[in-house]
């Protein structure tokens, strides 16, 4: 699972390809979405005055998930409805999961000083959208301009369903870097 975490991190198109095929993955995926959440509210537990709480890990992971599930369902409606893709549900939820891993790069965040903080996090967010991008190029066989434009609408949807509360994972944890 590390080995693919890394061929996410590095955009392989090869990875997105094999997890497409691969129905095993999506014990992966939510293994790995989980595990970054809890990665990054660690880490600002450990480089801020904030306590840990049970609660609020476990509303981190849950809020991550659902925020991953936001994400998937918006690249399908991008991908299918709006440039005329075609991808199954479940495939989409399992690349889309392997498009988290550059948010790793969050748990530097609280370790980098005021200064950097922002660009960690914009670095990250960019990256994450590459990763989608990647992941739609595979799912629904597209162009550059197709991947990206569907990857910027998952994550738009993300972002406005987020502003409502829902899924706000990396929302809340955003705002205390």
């Amino acid at each position: 699972m590390f080995d693919r975490m890394i061929r996410a991190a590095r955009l392989d198109r090869r990875l997105y390809t094999e997890v497409f095929f691969d129905n095993a993955a999506t014990g992966d995926a939510v293994l790995i979405v989980a595990g970054i959440y809890g990665a990054i509210y660690l880490a600002l537990v450990l480089g801020s005055n904030l306590g840990f709480s049970v609660i609020s890990f476990i509303g981190i992971l849950l809020s991550g998930l659902i925020g991953w599930l936001i994400v998937s369902g918006g690249l399908w409606l991008a991908g299918t409805k709006i440039f005329d893709g075609s991808a199954r549900g479940a495939t989409v939820i399992r690349l889309t999961g392997f498009t988290h891993v550059p948010l790793v790069l969050l748990v530097a965040a609280p370790f980098v000083g005021s200064v950097l903080t922002d660009v960690v996090v914009a670095a990250a967010l960019i990256w994450f959208i590459a990763a989608i991008a990647a992941a739609a190029r595979v799912l629904f066989d597209f162009d550059t301009r197709k991947s990206v434009g569907s990857a910027l609408l998952a994550v738009a949807l993300w972002w406005v369903v987020q502003s409502i509360g829902i899924g706000d994972g990396l929302a809340s944890l955003i705002r205390f870097f």
